[in-house]
């Protein structure tokens, strides 16, 4: 058996952590829509209906949550944006959360990624109070991705301030994601 000394194995150990963050991918990604009365507000797949006001957007269902987690992937690929990947076709109605296996089959698989994790914030004022939805969160966005639970958070921020979101005019996700090639 070979013994390595002490600068050879740092050198080693170097090597390999630059080779490995070669290999990872990071990005950031937020959305945000303003609120309309009438519109039923759905994150990451869960309706609250309960919720006096929703997203006020024609196209799709306003899913801040799936919005935000296309553009990191897109971000972490340099390859645009939500809107290059889902133009504008003229339909409505669209469920956000579809866009997710699209990204999947499309994009990671395609591409030959990993997928390490997504951690979602929400932001929005004192309610809904959507802490106790979270878990089905997570679980709509694994089964989207095709990932783990484990690799999935989500958490909600009320935003105690006076600005658009702590007055529920709006409501904002904030997603990083990391991913890994070549591996």
């Amino acid at each position: 058996m070979t013994t390595l000394d002490e600068n050879t194995k740092a050198e080693l150990i170097r090597e390999i952590a630059t080779a490995l963050a070669k290999k990872q991918r990071l990005a950031f990604a937020s959305d945000f829509h303003a609120f309309a009365e009438g519109r039923t507000l759905i994150l990451a797949g869960v309706p609250f209906e309960n919720f006096p006001k929703g997203p006020n957007t024609k196209r799709s269902d306003g899913d801040v949550v799936a919005h935000a987690i296309v553009m990191a992937l897109a971000g972490a690929t340099n390859t645009g944006d939500i809107d290059d990947w889902f133009p504008e076709k003229g339909e409505t109605g669209v469920r956000s959360m579809e866009y997710l296996p699209e990204m999947r089959h499309r994009l990671i698989e395609a591409k030959q990624l990993v997928i390490g994790t997504i951690d979602v914030t929400i932001l929005c004022g004192e309610q809904p109070r959507m802490k106790k939805r979270t878990s089905e969160m997570q679980r709509n966005i694994a089964e989207g991705l095709r990932i783990s639970l484990d690799q999935v958070h989500v958490k909600v921020s009320s935003m105690d301030g006076q600005d658009e979101i702590a007055r529920l005019e709006g409501i904002e996700a904030r997603v990083l994601v990391s991913l890994w090639e070549g591996l």
